[in-house]
């Protein structure tokens, strides 16, 4: 501590130095949202699969009010064939060049859907029975669908352009809507709107923080240092990514308001029952005893909690785990600085506004009070229904996870839901076992029942007439390839539907499904179990911890345990009202929530195991009366921190915010109230 002390403005400008190198390092930084790393299996699919490639696919849709006249299809060929001249496409389907089979048989023939050449021959193509069961038109004949494929491997700028450039169409005499969707429309969208949450987000999180500290601290100085620190340590942390990994996770933009959560709250615990001594270095030390053991304690812990991301194949997360991870070690040593360099000019001390010190002391007068049995009774059954939400919560995964239903992508992929069979691609490969063509016509026709779009299929035209368009086709001989598109019905059901139809035509027919939304289905239901798998641990790894602090006193690795696990299953309670389940994109959230509440009750079973050879009674109500209030201002933080992400767009942020603050309301109401208890208890046995 003594090179802490002497050192410490110079720590901190050589901190302030490597602010000013990381800011420069992410100011052109990249943000990464790739389906292939975020769900590397894929690219270890059959070569089937990677032939097919339907991971390029965008879809894109034209409304109109009115239905088009000969002068509109013309206008409609126009964009057509503008978009098929684009390089960053390789092929184009739409009304305009479909055909149909008219005469099946040893040669085939076909003719095109809509005839164009002039006004008799449009007439006569739009009451033809091939039109009106168009796949690229619906049935009021105002929404109209291209199918397109892009080119391999284009760059960030060339995807874009496309993207830009597909959004400038309209049809001049028209009121148009526009809609398209895919992976690479998904991607470019996320990225023009992450780094605009992400600056929205940060800055709202740093106001309401800024004014909360104002309530609570009445110091202005300490309240900039601690607002600077924040941001050193977010641009430092963030910039740590860029360098190790060459761009940004969009699943960081989580990371400022972590960040802030538990540097604020180090800050808090630090500053909390101060009692002045006129020897700065002693205080200081004593202060790093008393407080800054515990918080070290905190930030290994959910540091560790963090770290169980590597537990998981999903990239983005682990990096994400890893980024984070340092980020809280990182802010601790900062905050510990800041500390320091506040001790030494006299502006450490703090002072509520009256308001906030009443409320504050009227809860811990509240949780020391004798409760009422109905107030039990209430706890336990929210306990009971919790424990059974856990029972009854399903894992389930949609492509459109990651938005609320609200925002811009998931109205788009709605279009296609409604209109046109979907955008999950998924493909059959099948063996016919029987000489019977009539059991793969069944086939067809159940896909349709079960409104799986069949966009090509080789059961009635031949090989070598598809592969003029789709050169996958040359390499079947026997076998069948049914190219499809679904609504986005989520995992359970597709695998529902793929389950039956196995099980119909065991005999008969060998089906092997694939396809990015299929592989998506698979993989995702697996790796979401992994992240559950990781929140265990992380829960586990605090009781081991003070098992053995505590020198393999068995009744603190429950104690420890049971304060940070009954919260999560109260919230599980709650949010199962609003038809909850865990996916991909939500099942890490609990292991980040059980990361910054369990803060809490260490602090608590820290300043108890500090005090331990007092009187029992004293020591918990003393630990309630201090420890209680630094933890109390921490749920505050919490709550002002995240309340801006509760209005992301992006789903996952937003249920961070939601379930943190509603987790953390009930892990306050434990710590205060129900730990002290189970101490007492405990050490009395």
């Amino acid at each position: 501590m003594n090179f802490i002390w002497n050192h410490k403005i110079k720590i901190f400008i050589g901190i302030i130095i490597l602010f000013l190198f990381s800011l420069f390092s992410i100011a052109n930084t990249k943000i990464f949202f790739d389906t292939e790393r975020i769900i590397n299996e894929i690219s270890n699919e059959d070569e089937l699969s990677k032939l097919i490639d339907d991971e390029n696919l965008i879809f894109f849709g034209i409304s109109t009010k009115y239905a088009l006249n000969y002068k509109d299809f013309q206008e409609l060929k126009n964009i057509h064939d503008t978009i098929r001249r684009l390089k960053s496409v390789k092929t184009v389907n739409s009304i305009i060049n479909e055909r149909k089979i008219i005469s099946s048989g040893l040669f085939p023939i076909t003719s095109k859907v809509l005839n164009l050449k002039d006004l008799d021959s449009f007439n006569q193509t739009i009451n033809t029975k091939k039109f009106i069961e168009s796949s690229f038109l619906d049935s009021t004949k105002t929404k109209f669908f291209f199918l397109i494929e892009a080119e391999n491997n284009l760059s960030v700028e060339s995807r874009n352009l496309l993207i830009n450039k597909l959004y400038d169409f309209e049809l001049t005499d028209l009121s148009t809507e526009l809609f398209i969707s895919g992976r690479i429309p998904s991607e470019v969208y996320f990225q023009k709107k992450v780094i605009r949450e992400f600056i929205i987000l940060t800055t709202i999180s740093a106001i309401f923080c800024f004014i909360l500290l104002y309530f609570l601290t009445t110091n202005l100085r300490l309240i900039l240092l601690t607002i600077s620190s924040v941001i050193i340590s977010i641009i430092v942390t963030l910039s740590l990514s860029t360098i190790l990994f060459n761009g940004l996770e969009m699943i960081m933009i989580i990371s400022p308001a972590i960040l802030f959560i538990v540097c604020i709250s180090d800050a808090m615990h630090y500053t909390s029952n101060q009692i002045y001594n006129k020897n700065k270095i002693d205080f200081f030390k004593n202060r790093v005893d008393k407080i800054g053991k515990a918080i070290l304690l905190t930030s290994i812990t959910t540091s560790l909690s963090f770290l169980t991301f590597l537990f998981n194949d999903i990239i983005p997360i682990a990096r994400f785990g890893i980024i984070t991870s340092f980020g809280i070690l990182f802010t601790l040593i900062i905050v510990t600085i800041i500390y320091a360099i506040a001790i030494d000019y006299e502006f450490n001390q703090v002072k509520q506004y009256k308001i906030f010190k009443r409320f504050i002391d009227h809860i811990i007068k509240f949780s020391l009070s004798e409760k009422k049995y109905k107030f039990h009774i209430f706890m336990f059954l929210l306990f009971i229904l919790g424990i059974y939400s856990v029972t009854q919560i399903k894992i389930d995964n949609y492509l459109t996870d990651e938005v609320n239903k609200n925002s811009e992508m998931y109205k788009e992929v709605s279009f296609f839901d409604r209109y046109f069979g979907g955008i999950k691609p998924i493909h059959f490969y099948i063996n016919n076992l029987t000489l019977d063509n009539d059991v793969l016509l069944e086939f067809e026709e159940d896909l349709k029942k079960n409104n799986i779009k069949i966009d090509v299929s080789n059961i009635q035209v031949s090989n070598n007439i598809l592969s003029t368009r789709l050169p996958i086709y040359s390499q079947l001989d026997s076998q069948y390839l049914l190219m499809c598109r679904m609504k986005d019905i989520g995992a359970l059901a597709t695998n529902d539907i793929i389950y039956k139809l196995r099980e119909k035509y065991d005999s008969k027919l060998i089906i092997k499904p694939g396809g990015v939304g299929y592989v998506f289905d698979n993989i995702s239901f697996n790796l979401t179990k992994k992240l559950i798998i990781g929140l265990l641990i992380a829960v586990s790894s605090i009781g081991f911890i003070f098992f053995f602090l505590t020198k393999f006193k068995f009744n603190f690795f429950i104690i420890s345990i049971i304060p940070n696990l009954i919260p999560i299953i109260l919230t599980l309670g709650i949010i199962q009202f609003f038809n909850f389940y865990f996916s991909l994109s939500n099942a890490f959230i609990f292991t980040i929530v059980f990361g910054l509440i369990v803060d809490d009750s260490i602090h608590i079973i820290s300043a108890y195991i500090r005090r331990s050879q007092n009187n029992e009674d004293y020591i918990i109500k003393s630990v309630v009366k201090t420890t209680g209030k630094a933890v109390l201002k921490t749920t505050f933080v919490i709550i002002f921190c995240l309340l801006p992400l509760v209005f992301s767009e992006f789903k996952s942020v937003s249920q961070l915010g939601t379930i943190t603050i509603i987790c953390a309301v009930f892990a306050v109401l434990f710590d205060l109230i129900y730990l002290p208890l189970m101490i007492k208890h405990t050490q009395n046995q």
